[in-house]
């Protein structure tokens, strides 16, 4: 029981973790943030089984202890709140609660429409705006580098209409208690608060078309041929000729994991992707609000989705560090760290996730936010690094205790390390081909520079009859 109130236990310091979004950064506003993390926080658990293992009295009591707030169960919102926020805040709670996440597919996918975001570079402190778009089949996921006001802000899902603290806590308040009723409950509810709002948001949106891009431009394919060995210990950096994009992995890792195998990705103002919470749930947002469908070639054909499935075991080692894969007929991760001697906030962890039986990576792996400890983040500063580092971007490790908690998961900072392993794998799949390989993966005290060393090794191990079709789940 305590578990499950983790999520809602969270709710009040997320609000001073990270503060209230601006138009600068271009993150999700901090009450769809809220609600977020507290829906997917209760990890493992459904909708449905929450409502079974806490009655609603339980969870409005706990709520209410937690708000300081009347728990009367009919709390109602006023009319000019619904008018600010109606659409945005309840679309989202609703893809949200559904737990609709986009999944790899048999076949090769991209973006039906392209989203932005916005916000600094996490060792650069340098602003950058990023637009994803819909890429031809084939393509693979790509960087180009853009001219100031190529990118036009008409992303819709942002609101930065200011609410007040008050708002903001019953605004949280209320959709959670809806996420705890049953689907015929939740929609009266819904007409109760919108009415004559249509909330479906299952019906078809026309596809955006893809762009050829520019004549003579640079694209910077996010595959390994590209990487700079370069910092690999911070982040890692693609490169063609004078064009470099950084810190790619959290991108590419939303990518890999929800199936978007063809992506134009633009970046804008700089040459770092934003952090933006330090995690990859913004991109994940992105790419679920778009949607995904089946990617075409220009002439209109689809293509197989392959990924490696090596024959025997492969093995990179550096000291005690190494990353192996052992044949297995499904991709499966598991990621350990060790930190003992840093921080035994941290300590020593351990995470397995296999996307073929597990829950999807929205729910498993997208929130967990990039950490370090006090001593490393003071030195780095000193060195001139993490200029654009704050407790709002990263989780901070001060010896036996966490600077900024709560913490998302039990166990963020291994669960974030394999979020970047996948990340770094994702550099596998070229021409629009998946990344992770089938097999188990196990990575001990290992780093972006270790997980490149790796998925050079995969490629260099294999043939053209290592690729197979991607295993899809049911």
């Amino acid at each position: 029981m305590a578990f499950q109130l983790t999520g809602i236990r969270c709710l009040r310091p997320l609000t001073q973790t990270f503060g209230r979004s601006s138009p600068s950064q271009h993150a999700c506003p901090s009450i769809t943030k809220c609600l977020r993390v507290a829906t997917n926080s209760v990890v493992g658990v459904s909708r449905k089984q929450r409502s079974r293992k806490l009655s609603r009295s339980t969870i409005v009591a706990n709520v209410s202890s937690e708000y300081d707030v009347d728990s009367d169960p009919s709390l109602e919102l006023s009319p000019e709140m619904i008018m600010k926020k109606h659409e945005q805040i309840q679309r989202r709670f609703m893809l949200e609660t559904a737990l609709v996440a986009p999944q790899p597919a048999s076949q090769q996918q991209t973006l039906r429409s392209s989203f932005i975001r916005k916000g600094v570079g996490l060792h650069s402190g340098a602003p950058a705006t990023v637009r994803v778009r819909p890429a031809f089949a084939g393509e693979g996921r790509y960087f180009v580098i853009v001219p100031p006001g190529t990118i036009e802000d008409d992303d819709q899902l942002y609101d930065d209409t200011e609410v007040s603290p008050e708002e903001e806590e019953e605004i949280k308040l209320e959709f959670f208690k809806m996420s705890l009723l049953d689907d015929e409950e939740r929609e009266q509810r819904e007409k109760e608060l919108f009415p004559g709002l249509d909330l479906n948001i299952d019906k078809e949106t026309e596809q955006e078309s893809v762009t050829t891009g520019e004549s003579g431009e640079t694209r910077i394919p996010a595959s390994l041929n590209s990487v700079i060995n370069e910092r690999l210990m911070l982040c890692t950096k693609l490169g063609v000729e004078d064009a470099t994009v950084s810190t790619v992995e959290h991108l590419l890792s939303a990518l890999e994991a929800c199936g978007v195998d063809n992506a134009r990705i633009e970046v804008e103002d700089g040459p770092e992707l934003p952090v933006l919470d330090g995690s990859a749930d913004g991109w994940v947002s992105g790419i679920r609000d778009c949607g995904v469908v089946t990617a075409t070639t220009q002439e209109g054909e689809a293509m197989q989705r392959l990924a490696l499935k090596p024959q025997d075991p492969i093995v990179v080692q550096n000291g005690d560090a190494f990353i192996m894969l052992n044949p297995e007929e499904k991709t499966r991760l598991t990621y350990i760290v060790d930190f003992t001697a840093k921080s035994t906030a941290i300590g020593k962890q351990t995470f397995s996730w296999c996307p073929l039986e597990d829950l999807p990576y929205s729910r498993e792996l997208a929130l967990a936010r990039t950490f370090t400890t006090m001593e490393d983040a003071e030195a780095a500063r000193e060195a001139g690094l993490i200029k654009g580092g704050s407790p709002t971007n990263a989780l901070i490790a001060d010896g036996s205790d966490f600077f900024n908690p709560p913490l998302r998961y039990p166990n963020e900072p291994v669960r974030h390390k394999m979020l970047d392993l996948i990340g770094d794998l994702a550099l596998v799949g070229m021409g629009g081909n998946g990344g992770l390989p089938t097999g188990h993966v196990v990575a001990y005290k290992a780093g972006h520079d270790l997980h490149v060393k790796f998925a050079k090794a995969l490629l260099a191990a294999s043939t053209t009859e290592d690729w197979a079709p991607t295993a899809v789940k049911e």
